[in-house]
């Protein structure tokens, strides 16, 4: 796919975008004070994670090309952990990297939205289901606990929380199900599933109506519904669509 279209192949990023890669940069160095900061781990601990917010939130935009000079001169890193850093992007699909030319954010496609939720439709439901047939006390708290934060955030109006909440209530699931392969699969797509959940909540209504989807798939679970996979296959084509048309809207 081509990286960029000829308004966004531009080498330097804006004023506010600078200023937030910095900001994440010295959230990300923060966490590595207390350890031994080689190009690896600055790599994975602070290049990685801090482009992948600034992506996912929307920091960087689509089509935006990322200099490697530049973005580690942000992050106040050297350059040997940025080709790296780009290639770990590159396999979550969050970059795109061209060949003597350079890295850019990788645009979201109608084509993405359907296969990273057809995806999303295999593991997720398997997971719940797995969830279901393992819960004990403590799990039952655990998701009691962040719907609780879901439903402090949809009384907020505040989608970012509300997205940080619901991002937590499936690593709950995930970890509920314990599947080790489930996990890891589902943990490659965690990048683009971020993204695709704040493009979802900007649609009217969407937050409300994922959580109490959310509700309903929590009480399945905690009650052993055999219904859980059908409740959670609605919560996604009801994401999928709320994607679909924000991404619409947007083209249009």
């Amino acid at each position: 796919m081509a990286p960029a279209t000829k308004t966004a192949e531009v080498d330097m990023l804006v004023d506010a975008p600078e200023q937030a890669l910095e900001t994440l940069g010295r959230k990300y160095h923060s966490k590595l004070r207390m350890i031994d900061a080689s190009g690896d781990s600055l790599s994975d601990g602070v290049v990685v994670p801090a482009l992948r917010e600034a992506i996912v939130e929307g920091v960087l935009a689509p089509g935006s090309r990322l200099s490697e000079v530049q973005v580690a001169k942000q992050l106040n890193v050297s350059r040997t952990p940025m080709r790296e850093a780009f290639a770990q992007l590159e396999r979550e699909g969050l970059v795109t990297v061209v060949a003597r030319v350079g890295a850019f954010v990788r645009s979201v496609t109608l084509r993405d939205v359907a296969e990273i939720y057809t995806v999303r439709m295999a593991l997720e439901c398997l997971a719940v289901q797995l969830c279901a047939e393992n819960i004990t006390a403590l799990g039952r708290a655990q998701l009691e606990d962040v719907i609780g934060e879901m439903r402090a955030s949809v009384a907020a109006d505040d989608p970012a929380a509300y997205v940080d909440a619901l991002d937590r209530f499936y690593s709950i699931v995930m970890t509920l199900a314990d599947n080790r392969t489930l996990q890891a699969t589902q943990a490659s797509l965690m990048g683009p599933v971020r993204r695709l959940r704040r493009i979802a909540m900007a649609r009217g209504g969407r937050m409300r109506a994922s959580f109490e989807q959310a509700v309903k798939i929590k009480d399945a679970i905690c009650t052993g519904d055999t219904r859980v996979q059908d409740l959670m296959r609605e919560q996604l084509h009801g994401a999928c669509e709320a994607a679909t048309a924000v991404l619409n809207e947007t083209e249009g």
